[in-house]
């Protein structure tokens, strides 16, 4: 699923894009490091500069350009997509307002949460694992080690994270997290087979085991107190790589990214 209406890998490409891509390219295979003369950085035209990063991108359509978003008001944003969360409730139609407005900022705010993705940022909405399963999102981000890959699932946020009774998870918790475990099984199984039907073996890019993470967003901090908190602290201990969150940790990372030059 491609994020844009344009399909920036297809083209066809204007007259002064072909212009800016030859002098970004020869650029790109001189020594020159200085960023004030690569035309994806200075260029006059903000349309040109985001053709070429996405042009010039592994995956021009999933390519994730930070400053598409940097001109939006992020803090209003956050606000905006927190009364979502509390209002809608349902997995599907917060999944809905994401993807109908082409919020991707939202699920690439997850980079926040790790140390890759500012050197390179990917979003593939709906990734298939095999046959059998598809993560809501998978973020593809490099930093200076290389790649990495986040899984995520998103669950219902009106959801108690515990039960009241019993000192274990929710129902709504235990789906999500048996559904990670289904894709740690699976990839464990095949990740080579996934590396290789996703593009990145062609690309002589490889993302060992350790460095596939997993993203449950499930409930809200209503819901959270410190039996809660603590609860989930051992779930993530007891499952390497496994980060859960709430929703509102979703808005505050978008809120956050009012602050930074990139992911």
């Amino acid at each position: 699923m491609k994020l844009y209406e344009r399909d920036f890998a297809a083209g066809p490409i204007t007259e002064n894009e072909r212009i800016a891509w030859e002098e970004e390219h020869a650029y790109e295979h001189s020594r020159i490091q200085n960023t004030a003369k690569i035309p994806r950085f200075v260029h006059q035209d903000k349309n040109i500069r985001e053709f070429l990063w996405h042009y010039r991108s592994l995956f021009p359509n999933n390519h994730l350009y930070f400053n598409k978003y940097a001109y939006l008001d992020l803090k209003k944003e956050a606000e905006e997509f927190r009364n979502v969360i509390y209002e809608k409730k349902e997995e599907q139609l917060i999944q809905r307002y994401i993807k109908e407005n082409k919020k991707w900022f939202i699920p690439g705010s997850i980079f926040l949460d790790y140390n890759f993705g500012h050197h390179d940022a990917y979003l593939f909405p709906e990734q298939p694992l095999g046959e059998k399963y598809k993560a809501d999102y998978m973020l593809l981000g490099k930093n200076s080690d290389g790649y990495s890959i986040i899984l995520v699932e998103f669950e219902k946020a009106d959801v108690p994270f515990m039960i009241t009774t019993s000192n274990t998870e929710s129902q709504r918790v235990r789906e999500g997290l048996t559904q990670i475990r289904d894709w740690k099984r699976w990839l464990d199984d095949n990740r080579t087979y996934f590396l290789n039907s996703i593009g990145l073996t062609s690309l002589g890019i490889e993302v060992p085991t350790y460095r596939i993470y997993y993203y449950l967003v499930v409930s809200n901090r209503e819901h959270m107190g410190t039996r809660e908190t603590n609860y989930r602290s051992q779930l993530m201990y007891e499952m390497p790589n496994l980060k859960i969150v709430t929703y509102d940790r979703l808005a505050d990372n978008v809120y956050n990214l009012s602050t930074r030059p990139n992911w």
